[in-house]
């Protein structure tokens, strides 16, 4: 395909979008909604409009065989759908690193949220385009490309993931530590936080890699999790 029919058929793809955006408002709009409940189902929809995109792929490809990647959006993974929260199954953390360097690599902006020292973590790992926040309970200030929030901090800690993904999107942010947080502030607690941080994340085009271990968490508790996540890998 040239470049002129592919600037064609992506303003076609525009057009339709927009079609079909107006189309639902003025839909919504003729049953008397107020804009408050409007701007209430905009938002829904737009933390799912990623499965419509996955639908839509999926069906390109069964129609012609050909995988959908788009310039300027966050490499395509066999494991990773598009954008959102996915828990990484592992005994200790190794392969969220790996996915997470796989992410950078593809041009994301990277924030590393760790029990593991940013310097050794950069050393370990090659991470030395990513942000960092320290999970300690150790006093000190912002250093370069870090910062160190308490354990209990939860809430600073969402507004950072939440600063972070909203400049501009593209973002990949990688948590490591989880049963460290939830032995700090309770499985409810953190449950709520990953929650309004997931939220962002989708709402942001963007990825957030959860280390976690089933075997050191309830049963229960990880299929609760399980449930919140685009998926497990």
């Amino acid at each position: 395909m040239g470049d002129d029919e592919k600037r064609k058929a992506f303003l076609k793809g525009f057009e339709e979008g927009l079609k079909a955006a107006w189309r639902e408002i003025a839909a919504l709009m003729t049953r008397g909604y107020s804009s408050t409940e409007l701007m209430v189902f905009a938002k829904s929809k737009m933390a799912v409009l990623y499965r419509d995109v996955e639908a839509m792929e999926a069906h390109i490809i069964d129609e012609e065989g050909i995988p959908v990647v788009g310039g300027g959006e966050l490499a395509a993974r066999k494991d990773l759908r598009r954008r959102g929260a996915y828990l990484v199954r592992e005994p200790k953390a190794e392969r969220v690193f790996e996915l997470f360097g796989d992410l950078l690599r593809s041009e994301a902006r990277g924030l590393c949220i760790t029990r593991i020292h940013p310097d050794d973590a950069r050393t370990r790992y090659g991470l030395e385009t990513a942000g960092f926040i320290w999970l300690s309970k150790s006093p000190g200030q912002k250093g370069k490309d870090m910062a160190i929030a308490e354990p209990t901090a939860l809430v600073d800690i969402a507004s950072a993931i939440s600063e972070f993904a909203s400049d501009g999107g593209n973002a990949a942010v990688l948590l490591e530590g989880l049963e460290y947080l939830i032995s700090q502030n309770g499985f409810p607690s953190v449950m709520r936080f990953l929650q309004k941080v997931n939220e962002k994340i989708v709402i942001n085009d963007s990825y957030l890699l959860i280390s976690a271990n089933p075997a050191a968490m309830k049963e229960q508790e990880y299929t609760v999790l399980a449930k919140e996540v685009a998926g497990e890998v």
